[in-house]
């Protein structure tokens, strides 16, 4: 929008310094014969009445420009308070899921397929993309724990890359949100804008002791399938 904006204003301007000079050389004119000045007068009118239609048309062009520059602004505001208000929702849902232990995860019960992803691709706006995390943070935890997760955007090839980070789990809690992995990638199978998703676990193994291990699944292209990637151990 600035970019066109810019352009347009450009055009205008050499537009508009074109039909000054056309009345500036009109200015210049004048005869002492009666009918050429009757000509140059009528030629005068014309032109006067003809910048006024295009100064007429640049204001119409302008406001309505204006406009849509507002109207999407309102609706970016609208967006985010909608988001604000399930934000609130979030600390509650972390401070109460907190050391609880992990569901597991039943087909359709989240529908991640229908989450806004088409509109994150589209997102310039950075308050926009951690209120999306933060929902999904919120949304994700009874399967995975505590855990943090990170959208990347990639606006040359319209994709994301999903990373998700659950941390301090339990080695039985482990094994139940590893299966759950499987019921997410099937679900999000659809979301062809994620072309990236990985789970980075910290969890305590059968010796009590810390342990990481992580699970990357990717598409050769947009329109395959998402595929487990097998890592270097």
């Amino acid at each position: 929008m600035t970019i066109f904006m810019f352009v347009l204003v450009v055009i205008l301007f050499l537009f508009f310094s074109y039909q000054l000079y056309v009345r500036f050389q009109l200015e210049s004119l004048d005869s002492d014969s009666p009918k050429m000045k009757r000509k140059i007068n009528f030629y005068k009118y014309q032109e006067n009445n003809r910048s006024l239609l295009f100064l007429m048309i640049a204001a119409i062009i302008f406001c309505l420009i204006l406009f849509g520059i507002l109207y999407n602004q309102d609706t970016l505001r609208k967006d985010n308070k909608e988001l604000e208000f399930k934000i609130e929702e979030i600390k509650d849902a972390r401070g109460t899921a907190s050391g609880a232990e992990i569901e597991s995860y039943k087909e359709n019960t989240l529908k991640l397929a229908e989450f806004p992803w088409k509109k994150i691709v589209e997102s310039r706006d950075a308050q926009a993309l951690d209120n999306y995390e933060l929902l999904l943070i919120r949304d994700w935890q009874p399967f995975f724990g505590e855990a943090n997760v990170a959208i990347m955007i990639s606006q040359k090839t319209g994709t994301l890359t999903v990373s998700v980070f659950p941390t301090a789990l339990s080695f039985n809690d482990f094994q139940t949100a590893e299966k759950n992995i499987e019921a997410f990638i099937k679900e999000l199978q659809p979301v062809k804008e994620i072309t990236m998703i990985d789970f980075n676990f910290t969890y305590r193994d059968k010796t009590n002791k810390l342990s990481k291990q992580s699970f990357v699944f990717t598409r050769e292209a947009k329109d395959s399938n998402l595929e487990k990637v097998k890592l270097d151990k």
